[in-house]
């Protein structure tokens, strides 16, 4: 059997949170409970309107096409997309064809420590553009449909991707990527489940071997005949893309198997089934017939751009994380995903940093490093990371806490942090006073829930030496068993001590003591 290889192009439409939409003064709020709403004659496509372009609409899409590091064109023009369907008032859609805003970028993407055959791709960005939205039909189970024009005219950037994705993996990290760009650059919540963001995938297989890409093009070699790619549509969750996209790889590899082809066509995803359905042969583009928009006139992307600052991207904060922090790679991409968590860890880390510089000689410091395991700083940036991304994000999730609304300050969650570090809270007792903090509701002192719970680590030898003889009295056999030389029981006797002390015994002392008193 010839070895297929999976060809994905991503078709990425995300709405811009513009104040007013594309082509009017109306509100844009496509989610607004009443239907019908914000609409005017525009929106409606009333004879005699004229439609006239969101100036900050445009920049934002300059903003999305730099930050995706494309070429902006310095001419550009908005061109008329025909098709007659319920949810287009106009019966055209105002697009871009041959002038978008921007052209030639890509997105970088890091696989380290995943499954996917590839640690690292580079994804082309084949073109940005604008256009508008459509309305929102609703398919009733009586058979009717009805159609809100509350999102007709909303302002959408299209990116489309080349086709140089290999894997669904690839496909869903490609779509986290672009939502934390554009959450980034704050012009779109990029919501898929509130259709926010919306992705469509090209999918087609072909013989490895057989075929090239140049310049974004699937070309076949010799007398191969390529097999005609299939679009996915309806996809609204990361989870969907990822299962879309190896559903319909495992369907076009059987068919091909058993010598079958299939037109181009269009297919939509059910959820609930798991799998791609019929839905229309494909059109070409030109099915559209596409001809330039009369009532707008072109426009210079590239003087816009001119003035545009762009803050720093997920891909750059990320290396930056690991680089000059210490981050591993994983908890990097966790901590920049989202940038409130991104700026919450830089302020969380800094005032650690403050801390150890404070701190650079005390006994604390020194007793609680391990050897061989870096720098303070890079054990700090570890065990830092680590209750980030594992015990805070953990129990945020536990409690539906976001972290717009997080009430721990980094302070004081850096303060946490040092006192595990310094050994006078352990792990557990740890997330005890973590939880403390989230469950009052209001900003506290960890320091304080520490010393008024008792979650203090107990080091007193006399304090602990009366736990541990009461443990080697209640497990006689398991004592026996280490001082006639099997080691690891010791671990089960320390655990044991643990759990009398509550978690609130320093596991250093009490191994000492274990073995001094089992000598």
């Amino acid at each position: 059997m010839p070895k297929y290889i999976p060809i994905i192009g991503l078709e990425i439409h995300v709405e811009l949170k513009t104040k007013s939409k594309m082509f009017c003064a109306c509100p844009n709020n496509p989610d607004r409970d009443a239907p019908n709403t914000n609409i005017c004659e525009t929106c409606l496509a009333h004879p005699g309107t004229l439609p006239t372009a969101n100036k900050t609409a445009l920049e934002w899409a300059v903003k999305i096409g730099r930050a995706l590091g494309c070429k902006i064109n310095e001419n550009s023009k908005f061109d008329r997309k025909h098709y007659f369907y319920p949810d287009l008032p106009k019966g055209y859609q105002i697009s871009q064809l041959d002038q978008p805003i921007a052209k030639h970028g890509f997105i970088e993407l890091d696989f380290i420590n995943t499954k996917n055959p590839r640690e690292k791709a580079t994804i082309g960005i084949t073109r940005a553009h604008m256009e508008e939205d459509t309305a929102k039909l609703t398919h009733g189970t009586d058979g009717n449909t009805l159609v809100n024009f509350n999102r007709a005219g909303v302002p959408l950037v299209e990116i489309v991707s080349d086709p140089d994705i290999q894997s669904a993996l690839e496909a869903k990290t490609y779509c986290q990527e672009l939502q934390s760009i554009f959450r980034y650059l704050d012009v779109s919540d990029a919501e898929m489940e509130k259709g926010q963001m919306r992705c469509e995938a090209n999918i087609s297989l072909q013989e490895e071997g057989k075929f090239q890409i140049i310049d974004g093009v699937v070309r076949p070699i010799g007398t191969y005949l390529l097999n005609n790619k299939v679009e996915v549509k309806n996809i609204n969750s990361f989870r969907a893309v990822e299962k879309a996209i190896e559903f319909e790889t495992k369907r076009q590899t059987e068919m091909l198997d058993r010598g079958e082809t299939w037109p181009q066509q269009t297919r939509g995803w059910d959820d609930p089934k798991g799998e791609t359905v019929m839905q229309r042969i494909k059109e070409s583009s030109a099915d559209y017939r596409y001809f330039p928009e009369p009532d707008i006139p072109p426009f210079h992307p590239l003087k816009i751009a001119e003035n545009l600052e762009l803050p720093e991207m997920p891909a750059v904060k990320r290396a930056r994380f690991h680089r000059e922090y210490g981050f591993s790679y994983a908890d990097a991409q966790i901590l920049t995903i989202d940038k409130d968590w991104a700026k919450f860890t830089e302020e969380v880390y800094s005032e650690l940093l403050n801390w150890l510089e404070d701190l650079k000689n005390n006994p604390l410091v020194e007793k609680s490093l391990k050897k061989d395991a870096g720098t303070p700083s890079q054990q700090l940036a570890r065990l830092c990371g680590g209750l980030l991304t594992t015990k805070l994000v953990g129990a945020m999730s536990e409690r539906k806490i976001d972290i717009k609304i997080l009430k721990i300050k980094p302070e004081n969650f850096a303060e946490l942090i040092a006192l595990i570090f310094t050994n006078q809270l352990n792990s557990t007792n740890g997330q005890k006073v973590l939880a403390e903090m989230l469950d009052s509701g209001v900003d506290m002192d960890p320091t304080h829930i520490m010393q008024e719970k008792g979650y203090g680590q107990v080091n007193d030898e006399n304090k602990l030496g009366v736990i541990v003889d009461e443990v080697i009295k209640n497990y006689p056999d398991q004592a026996a068993q280490f001082k006639a030389g099997k080691e690891p029981l010791l671990q089960f006797l320390k655990g044991m001590v643990m759990r009398a002390s509550e978690g609130s015994a320093d596991p250093v002392v009490a191994e000492k003591l274990l073995r001094e008193k089992l000598k």
